[in-house]
């Protein structure tokens, strides 16, 4: 794999945000989902690095959990269980654990989520080759997602960044969806919207369904 062209195609799809950007990608002869999951192996690896090296630098010395712990007012039993966990090292190797996971779940969920609006936009009428949406998936989610790990190191300013990372990676899945699988603009629209819609539809159900579980447990 060619590391400048790599890094060429992520800049070039994050600063130039339009159809004939991706026109331009789909037609590149590593546009295939062989790509697509290198780039997604290779942005699990920063991930979990940066998601340790953050957990280091906060909590290395355990004074921030125990700080969190001290906030919490936990029971005796609780709160004991939580200071021994801590004092023995298992959040470090939790954390490792983690960070490892990452680099096996980041392309598993990544295509999980291209898959879902592949489908939703074969529902939707349009046609297209699922590896090389992949690709045009992967061009701008495998640089957003280590620009996002590395703002996580920056406290509440790199969550709020992130949200609109998050946000700007909409608007490019609208415009890789459009090109890939040659939809119009609102049922491009209507791709991206539907699994959004239905996932805070979720959240409110979940939120109503604890709200009546709380009001029941009170009454």
């Amino acid at each position: 794999m060619d590391i400048n062209a790599t890094l060429q195609t992520w800049i070039n799809v994050l600063t130039h945000p339009s159809e004939a950007t991706f026109t331009e990608e789909q037609n590149k002869p590593q546009a295939n989902f062989t790509t697509a999951i290198i780039w997604m192996v290779i942005t699990g690896v920063v991930t979990g690095i940066m998601g340790w090296l953050s957990f280091t630098l906060f909590f290395g010395s355990g004074n921030g959990f125990l700080t969190m712990i001290d906030q919490m007012n936990l029971p005796p039993e609780v709160d004991q269980q939580m200071r021994e966990m801590l004092s023995s090292g298992m959040m470090g190797r939790m954390m490792g654990g983690a960070g490892f996971g990452s680099i096996i779940m980041t392309p598993i969920f990544f295509l999980i989520g291209a898959g879902i609006f592949y489908l939703i936009g074969r529902l939707f009428g349009g046609s297209g080759d699922f590896g090389r949406y992949a690709y045009l998936l992967a061009s701008f989610q495998a640089p957003i997602g280590i620009i996002g790990a590395l703002l996580g190191l920056i406290p509440v300013a790199g969550s709020c960044l992130g949200l609109i990372l998050s946000i700007y990676g909409l608007v490019l899945t609208y415009f890789a969806t459009k090109v890939e699988l040659n939809l119009t603009s609102g049922r491009a629209i209507g791709v991206i919207l539907t699994p959004v819609v239905i996932f805070l539809l979720l959240i409110f159900c979940f939120a109503v369904t604890m709200f009546g579980l709380i009001s029941s447990m009170q009454n």
